[in-house]
């Protein structure tokens, strides 16, 4: 809706009779006072803007809390935007920990073996909770979806930057073909486990949603994300480093794994709790 070109809503007040609207004539600058019920069938309300329009509405059906036709477009439109920024958010995570995926990584004093990735990935699973909350499980397996091809063409997109003939001058011609074939190993291990834990973490999420009546949030985060971390950390260890390393060293990264995502998952609960606060007041109807 176009800004004001004749009339400004300036407030409100109450006589005896009803609540009446404070407009101004732009063009001269006066001031007339119009009942509510006059005004929305008037060519007044043809030039207020879409907020004065929700704020006359407010006052004649109810009280600050009343959610009009333009609070529900605004709503639809940041619920649409919500997911756009979460879908895009689990194609950059998913990007990173592919790359990042190659290589294993010794922390001593967890006792640990670990690829960088693993500190980011459980986020994927939140992220994928919070889809299944508020969009459902036919969304949320888009997202998933979109970001897996992501994932594919960015890799692709590697592919051929390392097959292209490169300037001899350049030294580090051969380390970056080896960091694309690694990448390229990796990416069926991750692609792999990344479809079949994030589509069991969304139908386990929705199934438990379903018996418990959308209630014990934190029963059906957890008990989802516990299966898909474990599956997903024996999917990838098992295709990414076999015949690299030794079984007991990818036991191990297994084991690592899966603790470091159920941290997350237990951990992530609460972000999911203050999200599903949000939603409600600011996105959902």
């Amino acid at each position: 809706m176009s800004d004001n070109q004749i009339y400004k809503l300036l407030g409100f007040s109450r006589s005896l009779e009803a609540v009446r609207a404070n407009i101004m004539i732009l063009s001269t600058g006066k001031r007339v006072s119009v009942p509510l019920g006059e005004l929305e069938t008037s060519e007044i309300s043809e030039d207020l803007n879409r907020n004065e329009l929700r704020e006359v509405y407010r006052r004649m059906y109810g009280g600050e809390n009343t959610v009009t036709a333009y609070d529900m477009k605004d709503r639809r439109e940041r619920s649409w935007f919500a997911y756009m920024i979460i879908a895009l958010s689990l194609s950059v995570i998913y990007i990173f920990c592919t790359v990042t995926g190659v290589k294993p990584v010794n922390i001593p004093w967890l006792h640990m073996i670990v690829p960088p990735a693993v500190f980011l990935y459980p986020l994927t699973f939140i992220l994928v909770d919070i889809l299944n909350e508020f969009y459902g499980l036919r969304l949320a397996r888009r997202a998933i979806i979109f970001s897996f091809i992501a994932n594919i063409l960015f890799v692709l997109g590697l592919m051929v930057t390392a097959a292209l003939p490169g300037l001899q001058e350049w030294r580090l011609g051969a380390a970056w073909s080896e960091i694309v074939d690694s990448i390229a190993a990796v990416l069926i291990a991750s692609s792999v486990a990344y479809i079949v834990s994030e589509n069991v973490n969304s139908w386990l999420l929705c199934k438990i949603k379903a018996l418990m009546h959308s209630r014990y949030l934190f029963v059906r985060v957890i008990a989802s994300s516990t299966v898909a971390a474990a599956l997903d950390s024996i999917i990838f260890c098992t295709l990414a480093f076999y015949n690299t390393l030794s079984a007991d060293v990818i036991k191990s990264i297994i084991i690592s794994q899966f603790l470091i995502k159920m941290v997350y998952a237990i951990v992530g609960t609460g972000p999911i709790y203050g999200t599903r606060a949000l939603f409600r007041k600011y996105i959902s109807l």
